[in-house]
């Protein structure tokens, strides 16, 4: 469906710093949610060949699925709006805290484990936790295999149902 549907575009992602736009693509009376990345809206990186961003996310699918860890959303490779570029499902998330998490320094939960300690721009201490979660750890099994040069807090997708997804692989394979 990604591949062969009709991509029809509905706004630009404003805060990604690569062109980044939500669409519907749709088949057969079926539509999908997608992020649509064009090879030609990629900034260009001094460590990282020119308009490869793209193939590179669909690469992480392919290693995501040869690997069974299924951490990436299906990916294809395909033409739209503004040339060719990276086409993956949209996962909608949750509406509960995820899995990544900064909190005050004298929060101390069950079930989650402080990172690092830094402060926030106030200058106000801070504690960058996430939760004690196995996938995760195979998240970062994953980001190694890839080399991952990329992996936020804001790319750990829980979705409504609980899956655990990760997008923006675009800086991986170097």
């Amino acid at each position: 469906m990604l591949t062969r549907g009709s991509l029809e575009l509905e706004g630009r992602l404003v805060g990604a710093s690569n062109a980044s736009f939500l669409g519907e693509v749709s088949l057969d009376g079926t539509t999908l949610r997608c992020i649509y990345k064009p090879v030609r809206g990629e900034r260009p990186l001094w460590d990282f060949t020119d308009g490869t961003l793209a193939g590179r996310e669909r690469a992480a699918r392919v290693v995501s699925q040869a690997g069974g860890w299924e951490i990436v959303p299906p990916t294809v490779l395909r033409d739209g709006r503004f040339g060719p570029g990276m086409c993956q499902r949209w996962v909608d998330v949750g509406s509960d805290r995820g899995l990544v998490d900064v909190v005050g320094p004298d929060i101390e939960e069950a079930g989650w484990i402080a990172v690092l300690e830094a402060e926030d721009h106030r200058g106000n201490p801070v504690l960058l936790v996430h939760k004690d979660d196995d996938r995760l750890r195979d998240m970062a099994v994953f980001d190694v295999v890839i080399n991952n040069a990329d992996r936020k807090g804001g790319h750990i997708l829980l979705d409504p149902a609980g899956a655990l997804w990760g997008c923006d692989h675009g800086v991986c394979f170097h």
